[in-house]
């Protein structure tokens, strides 16, 4: 008890108190001095977000703007393709009433052969004018077919280098339209 009467032990306990006291608003001035830095660095690394996405939505409209015009292309292309088929397709309707009209007139000259003469029902030149009225009209279908088949690719590669242009931040070159490009 006589060590609590004694003037250095409360000098003591006053010292350690102070000192803890200090600690305490050092400790607490410090932490509130981290948060203020990692709240400065959310709202940079926020607003760097925020630009990134911005930048990245502009590339992908950029990208897809492309895209859409090489589509646009493709989709003229294929319309004036249309078109240019209409008028194969009526030369072809006039090659077919030629090879029928020839036919017929093949039937009536004095040395063909009359029909029926080889075979029962058999007209070798009604038949021949059959075969190849059906093979220009397959092939007219076919090389439809074989038509926006490349126009579709092309369109499709044109498309993905439009692509790879505008996410380069490279301009976007001229598209190459027209039916006849092969």
């Amino acid at each position: 008890m006589s060590a609590l009467l004694n003037p250095r032990v409360w000098i003591a306990l006053a010292l350690a108190a102070a000192l803890a006291l200090a600690g305490l608003f050092l400790y607490r001035a410090g932490r509130a001095a981290v948060q203020v830095d990692w709240n400065a660095q959310k709202a940079v690394d926020a607003e760097a977000r925020i630009l990134a996405d911005r930048a990245r939505e502009a590339r992908t409209a950029a990208r897809q703007a492309a895209i859409d015009e090489e589509s646009r292309h493709g989709q003229e292309q294929i319309a004036a393709l249309e078109t240019e088929l209409v008028d194969v397709r009526s030369d072809g309707e006039w090659l077919r009433s030629a090879i029928r009209a020839a036919a017929g007139r093949a039937r009536n000259l004095p040395g063909a052969p009359a029909a029926g003469a080889g075979q029962p029902g058999g007209d070798a030149i009604g038949v021949f004018a059959d075969l190849l009225e059906r093979a220009d009209r397959r092939a007219e279908a076919v090389a439809g077919y074989a038509d926006r088949l490349r126009i579709a690719g092309s369109v499709c590669e044109r498309s993905w280098d439009a692509g790879l242009r505008a996410a380069a931040g490279q301009p976007a070159t001229g598209a190459v339209s027209g039916p006849a490009q092969k």
